[in-house]
């Protein structure tokens, strides 16, 4: 079995010999060993290198899956909603965004009837069939999208 890497020496290799000579050297810790560092350095050096090109890669391609997800701007904790938007990907790429809207004055169950009308939308454009939104986002207030915005007056 080989000797476990040393993760001392993986440190030292990192930096410049004149900075580990001294670090390591009389002055310092006393580790240095001119006949077996140099080399050493570099194979620590090297190894990932060396060990990356060993190792084949390949590419395969993601599974193009419609989902959506639901991007909800409110506060930490049991705060109210304050706007929502939401997406629709296929695979790895958002193909269609739901401008965001503040939901102020909007009951839970109003905001419900809304997001599932999204779905349907989203459904219907793409002829897919989505059933429920694959995750849904917190994003603080702060970060509201929707100008003109009572949280961002100025901008």
């Amino acid at each position: 079995m080989p000797k476990p890497l040393d993760p001392k020496c993986q440190l030292c290799s990192k930096l410049p010999t004149t900075q580990a000579k001294l670090l390591h050297g009389p002055q310092g810790d006393g580790c240095w060993n001119p006949k077996v560092c140099h080399n050493r350095r570099s194979f620590y050096r090297h190894r990932s290198q060396n060990n990356s090109a060993e190792i084949d890669a390949i590419a395969v391609e993601p599974p193009a899956t419609y989902f959506a997800v639901l991007y909800l701007y409110k506060e930490p904790g049991d705060k109210p909603l304050h706007a929502m938007s939401a997406e629709l990907w296929l695979g790895q790429k958002p193909i269609c965004r739901l401008e965001p809207i503040h939901c102020f004055g909007l009951t839970a169950g109003k905001i419900r009837a809304y997001t599932d009308q999204v779905l349907q939308a989203f459904a219907k454009q793409y002829g897919v069939s989505l059933y429920q939104y694959k995750d849904m986002f917190e994003i603080t207030s702060s970060y509201c999208p929707v100008r003109p915005c009572l949280l961002n007056p100025e901008l």
